[in-house]
């Protein structure tokens, strides 16, 4: 009952405080539960954060160091490991110290002046990988960071990362943040009080003329008599009460004309099939036409009132020294990159332009996407790289051993080398007979010669391709077949494209390696397939392996040559059988590539 009691006789001392009274203490509680709250948010998102990217910078340096020890231990070069674990400490200002273990937990080199401490002796032990873990010392807060050296077989390195900037960091925020929590509540303070004293004795009456105003009664006056900004605001109520019925109808003219108009411009912009832009003097977007938003991969919500220069980063500076000049008919054209909303790259030339509308001035820019243009160009320069390398390369061996073969009077050695020279002409005869086939894929009037043949006779006629090569490569070729079915097809196309698959299992599958040939039978197809025990396809690279030209790695010191056409040619070959072609891969464990075709019904 006293605590009721208590509360009623609060309420009602609150209820008869003045309005300016009640404002400060609003103003005044709201920031302070604000300050706190905002406060304990930030510091706690604060620690973690710092936490977090200190013990990864913590683990990429013991990684880093496990890594570059190996050769050391191994040779027994203890002084390169104490070159090492001491330039980790040195250049890391975070590092407290960094020590290495042997396989039997002994200590092999330390970074510490006074000796090693028996206390850190087994503690935190790299059992499975990185090891963690947090020490209480003299210098305050250590989180001790393992790792395995060679999976433990050679010992672990240990680095020591201070926390103790964290600490240092968060208490001077929270010091700030606490100053600045009081000056609002000063400011606000003052603030509330002024407008209390201000508003509260003829807001009443202002609020009393609204409500009439607003019930239709549009020729009633207030009637305030004051200088301040309430009597200002009720003359002016007072004025436009006065016009209002001549306001409206006007605006209601001027609304119709401005959208018809609208709407005409409106058609004419959205179908520009360039982007096109509108942006006030700060260079935020007011305006986006469908293609701009086609461009952007996104919706006009997420477009418009962000700025500019934000989506096109590569040139933020120059947009930003074209927005700082408010005068009209100031130009802009450059080449530059966009990023969209999902962090996609696109090429567009983007010109832009200032204008004058309703006395301020406005940015118009037209963006013009040439990303496939500049793809297509760097495949084109690509593509003729590729294929001069590709062609140099079989004709420099050719004219190598020839020349070498001219003066080798041992006739044995000689066929030696012609043979070699043959074999590279060989490679370069299937490379320019998949330049061709290319070319006639692209023939919309090429045809193919279909027959009736059986599967696994195609299989047999892609396998004698080789010469023989199958048999004295050294990996395992089986070939394994299923009963045989008869298909209609073209068997040359389609051995053809069987001859890019098995030649591409046979380029990356390494020395006694296992390459399995085979047929299977579908529902309503015939599927053949050749399984690789070869380095497999990265996930992200499958959707792009038969495409022309592709490279699984593209750079000019690839391990593997070729020209990128083989797994395009067959899956042209195939789709010419209303067929289907499909890969199974995982990075390290090899490929398994399937092609689909109808199968003939026979009775």
């Amino acid at each position: 009952m006293n605590m009721e009691k208590v509360s009623r006789e609060l309420a009602s001392y609150f209820d008869n405080l003045s309005i300016r009274t009640k404002l400060i203490l609003n103003v005044v509680f709201i920031v302070l539960i604000l300050g706190v709250l905002m406060g304990s948010y930030l510091n706690v998102v604060q620690t973690s954060m710092m936490k977090t990217e200190l013990n990864e910078k913590g683990i990429s340096v013991t990684r880093n160091l496990a890594e570059n020890s190996v050769n050391p231990i191994l040779t027994d070069n203890h002084v390169r490991l104490q070159w090492l674990v001491e330039t980790i400490k040195e250049s890391e200002s975070e590092v407290i110290y960094v020590f290495i273990l042997d396989e039997r937990g002994e200590v092999m080199v330390h970074t510490f002046d006074e000796g090693f401490p028996v206390d850190l002796k087994g503690i935190n032990p790299a059992l499975s990988g990185t090891g963690t873990q947090l020490l209480d010392t003299e210098q305050g807060y250590i989180r001790d960071i393992s790792y395995p050296i060679l999976e433990g077989k050679a010992g672990e390195v240990h680095v020591g990362m201070s926390q103790e900037s964290i600490r240092t960091t968060i208490d001077r925020f929270t010091v700030i943040l606490g100053l600045f929590v009081l000056l609002l509540m000063f400011a606000g303070s003052g603030i509330a009080y002024f407008s209390g004293s201000v508003i509260s004795r003829p807001i009443m009456e202002l609020k009393k003329g609204v409500e009439i105003f607003g019930e239709g009664k549009l020729d009633h006056k207030v009637d305030i008599r004051s200088g301040n900004e309430i009597g200002l605001l009720a003359d002016s109520f007072n004025d436009m009460a006065e016009h209002i019925v001549y306001l409206v109808a006007e605006k209601e003219k001027a609304a119709k004309e401005v959208l018809d108009t609208r709407n005409y411009l409106t058609k004419i912009v959205s179908g520009s099939l360039d982007g096109i832009v509108v942006t006030d003097d700060a260079g935020r977007i007011e305006f986006a036409n469908e293609a701009f938003l086609h461009i952007m991969e996104s919706d006009k919500d997420a477009i418009i009132g962000s700025y500019l220069r934000s989506i096109f980063k590569e040139k933020e500076e120059d947009l930003k020294m074209l927005l700082q000049k408010p005068e009209v008919n100031v130009s802009f054209i450059h080449e530059l990159d966009l990023t969209t909303p999902g962090g996609k790259i696109k090429s567009v030339i983007l010109s832009m332009g200032s204008v004058e509308y309703q006395d301020q001035i406005k940015y118009v820019a037209v963006a013009k996407d040439i990303t496939q243009i500049k793809k297509l160009e760097q495949a084109k320069r690509n593509i003729i790289a590729n294929i001069s390398h590709e062609l140099r390369t079989p004709l420099n061996i050719m004219k190598g051993y020839v020349e070498i073969s001219m003066d080798e009077q041992d006739g044995e050695k000689r066929n030696s080398y012609l043979k070699t020279s043959l074999k590279a002409l060989e490679k370069q005869n299937w490379m320019i007979q998949d330049l061709l086939e290319i070319a006639r894929s692209e023939d919309e009037s090429a045809e193919l010669d279909i027959v009736k043949t059986n599967l696994n006779g195609i299989v047999e006629i892609a396998c004698r391709t080789f010469n023989g090569k199958l048999d004295s490569m050294d990996v395992n070729v089986v070939k394994k077949f299923e009963e045989d079915r008869f298909i209609k097809a073209d068997p040359e196309k389609l051995a053809y494209a069987l001859t890019k698959l098995i030649d591409n299992a046979l380029k990356f599958t390494d020395k006694d390696g296992y390459i399995e040939i085979g047929t299977m039978s579908g529902t309503d197809s015939s599927i053949v397939y050749v399984k690789d025990t070869g380095t497999g396809i990265p996930e992200d690279k499958l959707e792009h392996i038969f495409e022309k030209f592709y490279q699984v790695d593209g750079s000019s010191t690839r391990k593997f040559g070729g020209n990128g056409l083989g797994l395009a040619i067959a899956k042209n070959i195939i789709d010419l059988h209303d067929g289907k072609i499909w890969v199974e891969s995982e990075p390290g464990k090899g490929s398994t590539f399937y092609f689909s075709v109808p199968s003939l019904n026979v009775n």
